[in-house]
């Protein structure tokens, strides 16, 4: 039987962490050793997982008082495992297994045969179906610029599109890196886990395209990728080191001149995300600021917080509401201007739209019109517009 080593990692925050680990041991229904790497984890957050820990004699733990981030976690457990693994799992502290998750990896890699093997990713927690993957991914060709030959990462299509099909294939590029199967081999080959932070799934991915890894995609093998936000506060320190915009920024030029790359397939709007949702504590300060408790407001989010802990002791109604729901986005200036006179008149003292829903303000002209014309601006900045209806 092949020998594998499964090294849990964080990837953002750490309060999924024990969930995490406690579905690895649950769902894994074959021998393998574990290597769990401690970066500062907060202590509520590892105590959690000693108690996960307690009384089992595969597991190898490595501390360390600083963060680490993803890829410096991976090049530590290639480090500190058997040098004579016949293969290497990394999975981060967000990814929830399935049953069976890595005994089917490893059918695949061994029947196919492959050198790595990813498995469907969800996104979401149980019961979610969306398939989580980087739809820019696909092929890469290569083209001419002015500046000569260079390489042209293209979207998948047919067998190379991970959300369609259940049959076991080789796919061109490797994608997303929240839980992956290597075999130990490839390490004498590449170094897929470079100095990189945000774009560790490109890098990665052109890596091993670049030194012809083959790899393989297994759909029988299912884990769930998820990212609860906003994280808890004692995460934010370590959350917001890995999204750093100005380190981001910078990556965005380096990975495309490491890999001579016409064009970039990523922006910054995922780390700009990541950060307005780090910020929602401050915007919940914010809004308490402006709103008395006892008074409600119309929320433009398109249901982005529903349930959420931001909007917890507020009384807010959903823009467009009906029967207490969300609605849906209006048909037309028309009915945006009707649906929010309607709920005007049931008391609300504001109007807050979210980032994600600015576009509304852009594409509803003349409900912004309205808006500006008759009502002042309570708070504007890159996370909320607020307007006072008093």
């Amino acid at each position: 039987m092949p020998t594998v080593t499964i090294g849990f990692f964080p990837r953002e925050q750490f309060s999924l962490a024990a969930e995490s680990l406690q579905r690895i041991f649950d769902c894994t229904h074959i021998p393998f050793n574990l290597i769990v790497i401690d970066c500062n984890t907060p202590q509520v957050y590892w105590q959690q997982i000693e108690q996960v820990l307690a009384g089992r004699n595969n597991v190898k733990v490595i501390s360390k008082d600083y963060y680490l981030m993803p890829n410096q976690c991976r090049n530590l457990v290639i480090q500190e495992s058997n040098p004579h693994d016949d293969f290497l799992c990394f999975i981060e502290n967000d990814v929830l297994v399935e049953d069976g998750w890595l005994s089917y990896l490893i059918q695949a890699c061994e029947e196919h045969p492959a050198n790595v093997a990813i498995p469907r990713i969800i996104e979401g927690g149980f019961g979610a179906t969306q398939i989580h993957c980087d739809p820019n991914l696909g092929k890469v060709n290569s083209v001419k610029t002015k500046d000569g030959i260079k390489l042209e990462i293209l979207p998948p299509t047919g067998d190379l599109q991970l959300h369609k099909g259940f049959h076991r294939r080789k796919i061109e590029l490797s994608g997303e890196v929240h839980c992956q199967l290597y075999r130990r081999s490839v390490f004498e080959r590449v170094n897929p886990f470079d100095d990189v932070v945000y774009l560790d799934w490109i890098d990665s991915t052109m890596a091993l395209y670049n030194s012809n890894i083959s790899v393989v995609f297994e759909p029988k093998a299912v884990v769930h990728f998820w990212h609860p936000f906003p994280p808890e506060r004692d995460n934010l320190d370590y959350f917001f080191k890995r999204w750093d915009l100005q380190r981001a920024a910078t990556e965005l030029v380096e990975i495309q001149k490491k890999w001579n790359l016409a064009q970039m397939t990523a922006d910054l709007f995922f780390v700009e995300e990541r950060n307005r949702i780090g910020h929602l504590y401050d915007l919940r300060e914010e809004l308490k600021n402006l709103i008395l408790s006892e008074n409600s407001f119309i929320l433009v989010d398109e249901d982005f917080l529903n349930g959420n802990k931001i909007i917890e002791g507020f009384q807010t109604i959903p823009f467009t509401e009906r029967n207490g729901q969300y609605w849906g986005v209006p048909a037309d200036d028309n009915m945006a201007i009707r649906e929010f006179e309607r709920l005007h008149q049931t008391g609300a003292c504001a109007i807050v739209f979210l980032w994600n829903a600015f576009w509304w303000l852009d594409y509803f002209t003349e409900f912004h019109d309205y808006l500006r014309q008759k009502f002042p601006y309570l708070l504007k900045s890159d996370r909320a517009i607020v307007f006072g209806l008093q």
